[in-house]
């Protein structure tokens, strides 16, 4: 059975604990966190408009997978760099929408353009209407992400 910890154990851990949160936390800037194959892209979507409309924000949907090397570096990209990840979510609310095998959301994603490669991004105002479309090939260089050309990306579609 697992005992109790003191207030002064925790109180030491505190700083360990605080920074494993942050960690942890810094590449959560998606408001719905993965790309579930379950997950209700509708519902996920109506959320994003309500918190991006109550922000004045822009909605950005990155379409990708699990399976998606780049998906991955994009999120470390995120995470690794404050000012980039300041700068999308200053100008964004962002939500995953799944792409895989297992569930392509074809009817959700029949209302965008086609997706030449992944991740992919589209802009939607604050009340959800589309506005454009961004390959995020064009956002790279070499095998990352240009910082330069994404600041530039998020701070186009900043309100």
């Amino acid at each position: 059975m697992l005992r109790a910890m003191s207030a002064a154990a925790l109180l030491a851990c505190a700083p360990l604990i605080a920074s494993a949160q942050t960690r942890a936390d810094a590449p959560a800037i998606y408001m719905n966190g993965d790309y579930s194959p379950r997950a209700n892209p509708y519902r996920d979507l109506e959320r994003a408009v309500d918190q991006a409309s109550a922000e004045n924000k822009r909605v950005l949907i990155v379409v990708g997978g699990d399976w998606c090397v780049w998906c991955d570096i994009l999120d470390r990209f995120l995470r690794d760099n404050a000012d980039v990840r300041e700068a999308f979510t200053t100008s964004f609310v962002m939500l995953k929408v799944n792409w895989s095998r297992e569930n392509e959301n074809i009817a959700f994603l029949s209302g965008f353009p086609e997706s030449a490669g992944y991740p992919d991004f589209f802009i939607l105002d604050s009340n959800g209407a589309y506005l454009s479309h961004q390959p995020t090939g064009l956002l790279e260089s070499g095998r990352d992400y240009d910082r330069a050309r994404m600041l530039a990306f998020a701070q186009r579609w900043r309100r």
